[in-house]
């Protein structure tokens, strides 16, 4: 495929952080014999920030030394790139009204540190929430309780 179409294959292999020891030890190896030390195929280790502490060990030095790049991706903590974020999670699941107070979703971005994911176990459970009061939004005593029980 690389040869007759000029294409580059990319392997993208999520929550590598997950992966066993072995895969990192073994990994260039394989690289080296599968490829015969053609760059042929694009891998990229997507992971936790735990992930570039594992690869930096000395054991996967083989490893760190194929790292052509290395990108941390930070949350968006500032209030306003969180607030379009939530915005527009709301927006594509179809929500037309505003859900969270102001004051709401500053106590969400400092709960979830801005950290998406955070976010959306806290909004889904506060939604969880608010549904079983019978309530169409989330005031922030519901927030607090889902912050509580999340906790």
């Amino acid at each position: 495929m690389v040869d007759n179409k000029r294409l580059q294959p990319v392997w993208i292999i999520i929550d590598a952080q997950n992966l066993p020891p072995e895969f990192f030890r073994d990994f260039p190896a394989f690289l080296n014999f599968a490829f015969d030390s053609r760059d042929i195929i694009t891998v990229w280790l997507v992971g936790h920030p735990g992930l570039t502490s594992l690869i930096n060990r000395s054991p996967y030095a083989a490893l760190k030394s194929r790292v052509q790049a290395s990108v941390r991706l930070e949350p968006p903590i500032d209030r306003e790139r969180f607030r379009q974020l939530i915005e527009h999670a709301f927006e594509q699941a179809g929500c037309t009204h505003n859900l969270l107070s102001d004051s709401g979703l500053e106590r969400l971005r400092q709960a979830s540190r801005g950290i998406p994911r955070r976010a959306g176990n806290l909004l889904k459970r506060a939604l969880q929430i608010a549904a079983d009061k019978g309530i169409n939004h989330i005031p922030d005593d519901v927030l607090e309780q889902a912050m509580e029980e999340l906790r």
